[in-house]
This record gives structure tokens, C-alpha cells and sequence, in this order.
């Protein structure tokens, strides 16, 4: 089983559009995904047309060891597509573990229940900022998906993951590689692509084939609980995804590892 987190350390970036879509398209493939949410927001399940206001137990629960695996795990209208969900109350977490020597580790512990022949993939959708639930993400996961919205400080958000990665590799001697950095939000402009062409000079072997574009079809989608694959499947957006859903799979195991800070 592949454990793949979706993540940048700044918001707006399109990590969550890109985490819920490619395991749709995964799941779609025939391939047993479960999709673990790790933001207060709940994004991930409403895009999925799944109600959290309320919810429980939800991801939160699972963390504090107060709920087993089986009972957080919700099914969703894609078909092999299961969700951990999470709400608000995950708000609340940092300070219920503060003083836990575990308090880094309860993703990873609490994942180890997840049966190694139940799914295919693993895919976490982390928060959009520096925090105790990034540090667990970032100890569970074996891969990560760095998405990078094309804009003045994106540069900046690949370098401190990339920090927080060496940071991790310095106190454990090992952490999750990066299989794929994708581009985001892409319109023609001079910006978008020279921001491109450094993103590409930093990241060769990293960066995807496919860039992911603006399109209002996404949007549309998540507004109705949709992924872009049931509500638009012949739009532009739906044939990004797949491409970068496609290359993220064909990568596997053996893709580069990831970069140095520098």
C-alpha cells in the first residue's frame, strides 16, 4: 500500500482539488483507495458529498485513540473510494496531546491499523499551514505530492517543505520522499511561466509532465459534492487530472527521491 500525503504549507494551492480527483481517478482504475482528511476544514469529504458538520466519529477521534479505524471509515459515492473524515473538532488536537510523548506519532500509530491487503493507496489530505497534524502527516507518509499554485511566493512554499523534510531526516534519519510536484492554477502569462521554468530548474526529476490550469469546471464540481470525473468527465480540468492521477501511479515505488535543501 502506497501512504501518499498531499501537501504545501500554504493554502490556496489546489492541494485538496488535486488529493480527492486523483483518488477518484484511482479509484476509478479499479485501485482500493482510502482518503484520510487531516483539515479542520473538511474539505476533502464535503468535495466528496459527504456531510462533517456534526459528524463523529470522525479522524479526530481516531487520533486520541477514542475510535478504531473501522468506525471512522466512511464510504463515499465513488465506488472503492473510503474516507477518514474530519471536521472541526480536529481543532482541538495540538493542545489535547501537548504533553504526550506521542503526540508526533498518533497518525502513523493509528494507521497501522489500516489492513495492508484492505487498499491500494492511502492518500492524506494535509492542512495548509505549519502544525502538529503536518508533523504527524509528514511522519506517516511515505510520499508526498507537493502541489504549487503558479503565483510570486510559490517558490517559497516548495522551499519549506523541503526544510520541514530535511528537518525530519535530521531527527529520525529518514522521511517521505517527493514523488510529484505539480503546478497549479496556470493561466498564460510571462509570471506563470517563468515561475515554471525555476519551479522546473528546481525540481527536474519531480515536477509532472501535466500542468494543472484554472478551470471553473472544478469549481463547479466541488460546489456539488462532485468530483470532476462524475460531473464534467470531457472537461479540460477532468483530462489534467488524469494525467497527473496517471503519472503519480506509473511513478511508484521506484521514483526519484527527494531533493536536497539548499
Amino acid at each position: 500500500m502506497r501512504r501518499i500525503a498531499f501537501i504545501n504549507e500554504k493554502g490556496g494551492t489546489c492541494k485538496t482539488t488535486l488529493c480527492v480527483n486523483v483518488a477518484a481517478w484511482l479509484a476509478g482504475a479499479g485501485r482500493r483507495v482510502l482518503l484520510a482528511d487531516l483539515d479542520t476544514q473538511g474539505h476533502a469529504g464535503k468535495s466528496l458529498g459527504v456531510d462533517v458538520r456534526g459528524l463523529a466519529p470522525t479522524v479526530h477521534d481516531l487520533l486520541l485513540g477514542r475510535a478504531r479505524l473501522e468506525e471512522v471509515v466512511r464510504p463515499t459515492p465513488v465506488a472503492n473510494l473510503s474516507l477518514l473524515p474530519a471536521n472541526k473538532a480536529l481543532a482541538g488536537f495540538p493542545m489535547e496531546v501537548a504533553h504526550a510523548a506521542d503526540r508526533a506519532d498518533r497518525l502513523r500509530e493509528a494507521l497501522q491499523g489500516v489492513p495492508a491487503d484492505g487498499y491500494d493507496y492511502l492518500l492524506v489530505d494535509a492542512p495548509p499551514s505549519v502544525s502538529l497534524v503536518t508533523e504527524n502527516v509528514l511522519r506517516a507518509a511515505d510520499e508526498l505530492v507537493i502541489p504549487v499554485a503558479l503565483t510570486y511566493l510559490a517558490l517559497d512554499g516548495c522551499a519549506e517543505i523541503v526544510e520541514s523534510l530535511e528537518r525530519l531526516r535530521a531527527e529520525r534519519g529518514q522521511a517521505p520522499r517527493i514523488s510529484l510536484v505539480v503546478p497549479a492554477l496556470y493561466r498564460k502569462t510571462q509570471l506563470a511561466d517563468e515561475i515554471l521554468a525555476k519551479l522546473r530548474e528546481r525540481f527536474p526529476a519531480e515536477v509532472s509532465r501535466a500542468v494543472l490550469g484554472w478551470s471553473v469546471k472544478v469549481d463547479e464540481a466541488q460546489s456539488h459534492g462532485m468530483t470532476i470525473f462524475e460531473y464534467a468527465p470531457a472537461s479540460s480540468g477532468a483530462g489534467q487530472l488524469a494525467s497527473i492521477a496517471a503519472e503519480l501511479e506509473a511513478r511508484g515505488a521506484g521514483a526519484p527521491g527527494a531533493p536536497q535543501a539548499s
